[in-house]
């Protein structure tokens, strides 16, 4: 059985769009789930509309009571999802047709999969293709950062998921079974996408097929890996705001890494190393300096995964040459 959850909120002016590509796919779902966030657009008369229009039986449509927030709303709807296969959808996107014939059968035949995500395509407002200059060692519209050219199906280990997720959660596919562990244990402080792909991760079991099986559109409010400048003027003059995001990003994930240390079983050794580079990357965003750096630079995690652009802005931070750039 295969579920869609949708989620939306003043999506008015996309909703049918991916509503269409959903009701398009040349492998239908058993049951399409969508949850609407009080929105203050047209979002829900649109929706309502689309359904009886298309006499979509096993489509269903509720109002939430209250504005949940995305989080809280795809949580919801994951717990209402009856299928053995669960996709989950944003409001603004285009699937392409075979999207969920060609996910389904790849779970089908690697049944060790708990999450899977597809690659994208990056559109504008008029699903018009971006064509995004990848950096180097980068993939699927620079989610990915790989230092191995990567294959049709490629596995993620926790240490691979620990410093950024892989796509956006509009192209995974997850297992009921990891539905169940997620609904569990999710602490509501990273975004459900990533925090599910973490989980599959602890066994090798997150999955990312090298197919671009959605339009993902960007717009004003979803910017996403759309820049690929990168000079150290421009790095300087962002730095502060980029650094407090930075910032609220690795607690957010130490936090959540301590959540599933708590609620699963995971190599001592593994553990702690993780720990150390999660603390030892939020106490040099803090206090950017050599001593910190050198902490960093201890970690395999950081090493493998950082770009040789980062490891040189970084030593220029801790040595503060930030300061005589600038002026």
């Amino acid at each position: 059985m295969i579920s869609v959850v949708v989620a939306t909120y003043n999506g008015e002016k996309f909703i049918t769009e991916q509503l269409n590509s959903i009701k398009n796919q040349n492998c239908q779902p058993d049951e399409v789930i969508i949850r609407d966030d009080r929105s203050s657009d047209a979002t829900a008369e649109i929706v309502r509309k689309y359904i009886k229009e298309n006499n979509l039986i096993n489509w269903d449509f509720e109002i939430n009571s209250e504005n949940k927030g995305y989080k809280k709303n795809f949580y919801d709807l994951l717990k209402l999802a009856k299928g053995d296969l669960i996709f989950l959808s944003d409001q603004d996107d285009v699937w392409m047709n075979n999207k969920l014939a060609v996910m389904k059968n790849i779970m089908e035949q690697n049944k060790k999969i708990e999450t899977l995500n597809s690659g994208i395509q990056l559109v504008d407002q008029n699903l018009k293709r971006i064509e995004l200059g990848l950096r180097k060692n980068f993939y699927n519209a620079n989610f990915i950062y790989s230092d191995h050219k990567l294959e049709e199906l490629n596995y993620f280990k926790l240490e691979d998921m620990i410093e950024r997720n892989i796509s956006p959660g509009c192209s995974m596919c997850i297992t009921k079974e990891l539905r169940n562990q997620f609904i569990t244990t999710y602490n509501f402080v990273l975004p459900h996408d990533w925090y599910m792909n973490l989980l599959a991760s602890l066994n090798g079991n997150c999955c990312f097929v090298n197919m671009k099986l959605i339009n993902y559109r960007i717009h004003q409010k979803n910017t996403i890996g759309l820049s690929t400048k990168w000079d150290i003027r421009t790095k300087l003059n962002s730095y502060e705001e980029d650094r407090k995001k930075r910032i609220k990003k690795f607690a957010e994930l130490s936090e959540s890494f301590q959540n599933i240390v708590d609620n699963y079983e995971l190599e001592e050794e593994e553990k702690v190393r993780l720990q150390g580079y999660l603390k030892a990357r939020l106490d040099f965003l803090i206090t950017p300096n050599l001593y910190n750096l050198n902490k960093l630079r201890k970690f395999p995690e950081y090493l493998r995964s950082t770009t040789l652009r980062g490891k040189i802005w970084n030593l220029i931070l801790s040595l503060h040459l930030d300061r005589f750039i600038l002026n």
